[in-house]
Formats: structure tokens, sequence, C-alpha cells
């Protein structure tokens, strides 16, 4: 019978028949960590070593980008716009930097009007928080307007893995959904020892605004919930009200935020950010002015005189002293159609204000067509606000309408009103605008 002869493997020790020589084969392999390793093994494992370490250093560590302010806007009339841009080192490239710079010029692109206007209390503030690990930019977002506490945008942007942080990341990092968040701010606004209410009905009566992510890791959350009007009995009904609330560590808290008055007294009014988290940047931003009492670098831009065309300006003629002219003409309109007001021309609201009373605040020059050879059409964005006796004392309410003047395109003087309409007109052509102020 033909015997079967095994594979020798290398990496086996064989078993001589002596006895004598198996014993020290045996007592060899338990005692070979008491003798020094061969100089070639320490030689293989020390290379090993080296090129592990010269493989994590070569890993490309993402670059850290800088806030550069492109926009920082403050003018006397209660505008103030903050929009940065992201910067990289030159030569770097990264595509969630590219993503949060393209948003933020469509967020700047949303203010264009307060910029170059004279819009009145549109405000964009930036409150830019920075970590270890993670670059937060925070928008608080307000207009001259009743009925809301404000609105928030933000992004983030992880350092250490150089992608923008989602919202659904942000969740999860707290361990929750948004539908556990929404249902628990809703029992929060339901159970208000001082005003509950229930939510609005709409589709969406609560959205989730933006976030930040702390030092510790841990989320902040920004969220609006649109409440319902509350039954006063023989006082009427209290209105609803978009609410800004944050969400901090599983806690909710009502963000108030009182209408800026410029070089007024900050009210309730408290930062979104604590001033011990935020950037503090170099110009100022206004959260680290305004709380100071102080005033923005260089001051504000004074937008108290209305920019009128020059096409409207006699030749010759400087530009300002038609405004006198403008107001006039509008206020004249205001009347014939609010004959019960007392109707006056304000930037803000003073103590002198009385029921019965109609202001006209700025005005926002928004374009001009010529319809004929003689007439120049001009279309404005106008804020006023009329005062009431309510329920809690004068009640003043503010609206915006677009209006279209004509003025005699030789001389200037103001021929007629050619209509009014209250509409948003961002994103339309001054054509489309004037067409729907004045149809019928």
């Amino acid at each position: 019978m033909r015997k079967c002869r095994l594979p020798r493997s290398p990496l086996t020790t064989r078993l001589s028949g002596s006895a004598r020589e198996t014993e020290d084969r045996i007592r060899s392999i338990f005692q070979w960590k008491k003798k020094r390793p061969p100089a070639l093994v320490l030689a293989v494992t020390a290379g090993l070593i080296v090129l592990c370490g010269g493989l994590v250093s070569c890993q490309q560590r993402p670059a850290v980008p800088s806030i550069i302010m492109e926009t920082q806007y403050y003018n006397s009339l209660g505008s103030y716009i903050e929009i940065p841009a992201l910067s990289l080192p030159t030569g770097e490239q990264n595509e969630a930097v590219d993503a949060i710079n393209a948003a933020l010029d469509e967020l700047r692109e949303e203010y264009r009007l307060s910029l170059s206007g004279t819009e009145y209390g549109s405000q964009c503030l930036f409150y830019p928080s920075t970590t270890d690990r993670y670059l937060n930019l925070v928008f608080f977002q307000k207009d001259a307007d009743y009925g809301n506490d404000g609105y928030t945008a933000s992004w983030v942007y992880d350092k250490k893995e150089g992608v923008q942080v989602t919202a659904e990341d942000a969740l999860a990092l707290a361990g929750t959904d948004r539908e556990a968040l929404f249902a628990d701010l809703e029992a929060v606004i339901a159970a208000d020892p001082e005003d509950p209410r229930e939510l609005y009905q709409t589709a969406d009566p609560i959205s989730l605004q933006g976030f930040r992510i702390k030092a510790d890791g841990k989320p902040v959350f920004y969220l609006t919930a649109m409440v319902d009007c509350r039954d006063m009995g023989d006082d009427g009904f209290l209105d609803e009200w978009s609410r800004l609330y944050v969400w901090d560590n599983g806690v909710f808290t009502r963000y108030h935020c009182m209408v800026f008055v410029p070089d007024g007294p900050p009210y309730d009014q408290y930062p979104l950010v604590t001033a011990e988290e935020t950037d503090q940047l170099d110009p100022p931003l206004w959260n680290q002015w305004y709380f100071a009492g102080e005033a923005p670098a260089g001051g504000f831009v004074d937008k108290s005189m209305l920019d009128v065309p020059h096409s409207l300006v006699l030749p010759g003629e400087d530009l300002y002293p038609y405004d006198g002219n403008f107001y006039a003409a509008l206020l004249s309109c205001y009347a014939d159609y609010q004959d019960q007001w007392n109707i006056y021309y304000a930037d803000f609201q003073s103590d002198s204000d009385q029921a019965g009373d109609l202001r006209v605040g700025p005005v926002t020059y928004l374009g001009e067509i010529y319809p004929d050879e003689t007439t120049t059409a001009v279309a404005y964005q106008v804020c006023y606000t009329f005062y009431i006796d309510g329920s809690r004392g004068l009640e003043g309410h503010a609206n915006f309408e677009v209006v279209v003047l004509g003025f005699d395109t030789q001389t200037g003087n103001f021929i007629s009103l050619l209509g009014r309409a209250d509409f948003d007109p961002q994103g339309l052509s001054i054509e489309e605008i004037i067409h729907k102020a004045t149809q019928p």
C-alpha cells in the first residue's frame, strides 16, 4: 500500500522520530518570546511603521475657510444688512464652500432693494459662531411689519470633514427627528400658562428654520410656529402670530424681538446667539455694537431723503429740492382716498401719534417707464402706518404697497395717481410692476 505524504508547509515544525529532538523543538516554540527577535524581523516591522505613518500624514486635510464680510450696511431708516462670503486659501477648492457661497449670494439678492433704496426696517443680522470643529453662519431676519417675531437662516460647515452639515445630520446629533421636535413644540405652545394657543390651521404651521452646533457638539435649533388667534370676548381677537422658538438641550425658549428703532433703547431684546459664543469681527457686527449702546463703524448711511430719478429733475436743479414736490403729491393722493385720516409724513413713530393718523414713511424708488411722449410713470414702494384705538391702547398697523405716480416728462410736475396695489414687487420687471399696480 502506497503511503500518502502530506505537503510540507513553511509555517510548520517537522517532528522527527527522535523523542529528544521533538522535546527540544517544542521547548523552543514556547520560549521564543524570551529571545531577541531576529534583526530582519525588526527591520521589516520598523519599515511597516514608517510606511503607515507616511500614509496617514499624506492624507489631505480639508482647508478651513475664513469669513469675509462682503455686505455690511446700516442706514438711518433702520435697514441693517450683514451678509458674508467664505474664502478658502489660494488654490484650495471645496464643493461645500461653493454651495454655501451660492446660497449667500441668493440671500444677498433678496436684500438688493434694501441696499439700493430707502426701504425701512429691513434687517438681516449675522451671528457667526466658530468652534473647534464647526463654522456656524446664523442669520436673524426681520422686516418692519406686524405679525412675526422674525425668521432665521443658517449654514453650518464641518471643518474636520470639509462638508456642509444638513438638518438631518443635526437632528441625528440631537437624537430626535422633525416629527418629534414639532410635536414637542406644539405641546409647549398649547400648555403656555400665560397665552395657551393652538397652531394656525395651515399645512405646515411649524417649520425648522435653521440650526447651529455648539462647542460641545450639541445642536441648537430655530423654529417658527404660526399660532391661531385667540378670542378675547368684548375686546375682539388677539391676532395670530408667527413666533420664533429656540430649542437648546431639549428646552424651548421663545425669542422676542422688537421692531428696531435707530439710536433707540434695546427694549427687551437680547442676542440670538450669546456674546460668549459669537465671533468678534472687525469692523464690528450689529450684535457687537447695538447691545453696547454704540453705533456702527463709520456711522449710519443717511437715507432720510428720497432717491429721486434724475429724469424727473429739471436741468440745472439739484436732486433733493424735488423731494418736497414728490411728498406733497404723494400725500395728496393718500388724502384723496383716505380723507378720514390725518395724513402726514414722518420717518418713524413719535409720541404725538394718535388715532386717526396715517403716517407715510420712507419710500423706495422701483423704476419708471414712458407710456407716451409727455408722461413719465414712476413706481414706488411706500411704507405707511395708520393708527387706531385698540384693546391695548393706540395700535399702529404698518403696510407696504406699490404706488405709481404720473409726472410731466418735460417739467417734472405731478399729473395724477396712476395706480396703487398691495403686492411684493421683488423679482418683477418695472413694466410688470407698473402693469400690475395700474390694473383696475
